[in-house]
């Protein structure tokens, strides 16, 4: 009934229903030949997806900042999950508050519409917004994760959870998978409850739970003899029929356009690689004798350090207390890092697709807070800072890895969009489909 109503949305929409899929690739929505994970939303979608690249690096704080600002961290600020306070070594954990650029939600309000936003990524603290909004991950607080807080009670009621604890996907995988289902079936009561109390103009219900399985479970993908093979078919069977009622209410509305994505692709890991202990072995970084592994230990000799996952700092005189890479020569140093780095390899094989200087990727007034050089991995290669590791290599209990290159884009009304897409795009199809 879904895909045979579909013609509908071949129009100017009044209103939008956003799905975000947090970490759902290209792949696994279209079946590449083999059947979709998501039979249901990509017969309704048809012919209308198209395979979509995201930042660099391709995390979710970063990536859906980008898609709710359209634009990318040198004018947002958001360059990863963590940082460090300006002149310091101490980290800090960048949220809500600390996005420079304005989100299409705050937008939209200027033209007097209202949108329900639940669940997307780095939205926590949540803040007055021209609708309802409830943080995504990372949040602490459930308190400090709705507007307004009149919801704050129902939330509790239903035992809402904004993430669940990922350690379990290490050890205790049933007890991991139990909370999955329980996190998205609570997550869609309140979308429920939302979706007809609320009188709104963009509806945003994004999936985080198919990022946290991927992660620990990404070698069920496709494999019959996995003893999770069931489990991980059956979450996304369960994510599948959450769009299918959706998809079916905005028909029912007849004036709704609906767009799906995903922030960044999923790929299998061959190896994890990190980052400092490769920086030690060529010279370029060292700590000062301590009992703790820190940044705050680091050698005044240290010439670059990295932060998760692939961001490279040059330890610069006068920017670091410690630094002592004057300005004249940051060139000659960050040329040295990317030919390290172009070059490594990993038993005969070269594991990086390319090193980019920031200026490549970033343009704005944020730029004084960009890394030096960011590195793209070739596909299962897992970069991580790796502060506390001795090997430049290893493996952990994670089994799948974010990818640049295979995010998806689906739209209700064809093909509104030139190719090929960055998730930078979006934004201004969003306004497209809304006719603003």
């Amino acid at each position: 009934m879904v895909q045979e109503e579909r013609t509908i949305f071949n129009k100017k929409g009044k209103k939008l229903l956003i799905i975000g899929l947090d970490g759902v690739s290209h792949e696994m929505l279209t079946g590449n030949g083999q059947p979709s994970l998501l039979p249901t939303l990509n017969k309704f979608f048809a012919a209308s997806t198209v395979k979509m690249s995201v930042s660099i690096p391709e995390i979710s704080a970063v990536s859906w900042s980008s898609f709710m600002t359209g634009t990318q961290a040198g004018n947002h600020g958001i360059f990863g999950f963590v940082d460090l306070v300006p002149g310091t070594y101490q980290y800090r954990f960048p949220n809500f508050s600390d996005l420079k650029a304005t989100t299409f939600f705050d937008e939209l309000g200027l033209k007097d519409k209202r949108s329900v936003i639940i669940n997307l990524p780095a939205t926590y603290p949540a803040r007055p917004i021209p609708g309802v909004l409830i943080s995504g991950f990372v949040a602490l607080d459930l308190e400090k994760a709705v507007f307004p807080s009149s919801y704050l009670p129902i939330l509790k009621q239903m035992g809402y959870q904004i993430d669940v604890d990922a350690g379990k996907g290490r050890d205790k995988k049933a007890e991991f998978l139990a909370d999955l289902h329980c996190s998205l079936k609570i997550r869609k009561q309140i979308a429920d409850i939302l979706w007809e109390k609320e009188n709104w103009d963009v509806f945003m219900f994004t999936v985080t739970e198919t990022d946290r399985l991927q992660h620990f479970l990404y070698d069920a993908y496709g494999d019959s003899r996995h003893p999770y093979n069931c489990e991980f078919n059956g979450l996304y069977h369960e994510v599948d029929q959450i769009a299918a009622s959706f998809l079916q209410r905005a028909n029912a509305a007849g004036d709704i356009e609906i767009v799906a994505l995903s922030d960044h692709g999923f790929g299998p890991i061959k190896s994890e690689v990190y980052l400092n202990p490769i920086l030690k072995k060529h010279g370029y970084f060292s700590l000062e004798k301590a009992v703790t592994r820190s940044l705050a230990c680091i050698s005044p000799q240290a010439r670059a350090f990295a932060l998760d996952p692939s961001r490279i700092y040059i330890h610069q005189k006068d920017k670091y207390f410690k630094g002592g890479v004057a300005k004249s020569d940051m060139q000659k140093v960050g040329d040295d890092l990317k030919q390290l780095f172009e070059n490594y390899e990993i038993n005969g094989e070269k594991i990086i697709r390319k090193v980019y200087f920031k200026e490549e990727l970033y343009n704005g007034a944020q730029m004084a807070a960009a890394p030096d050089l960011v590195l793209l991995s070739k596909p299962g290669y897992d970069l991580k800072g790796g502060l506390e590791k001795d090997q430049e290599t290893g493996t952990s209990y994670f089994t799948g890895m974010h990818q640049q290159d295979n995010a998806f884009f689906a739209c209700s009304s064809g093909d509104p969009f030139g190719k090929p897409l960055t998730i930078f795009d979006v934004k201004s199809l969003l306004y497209k489909l809304l006719a603003i």
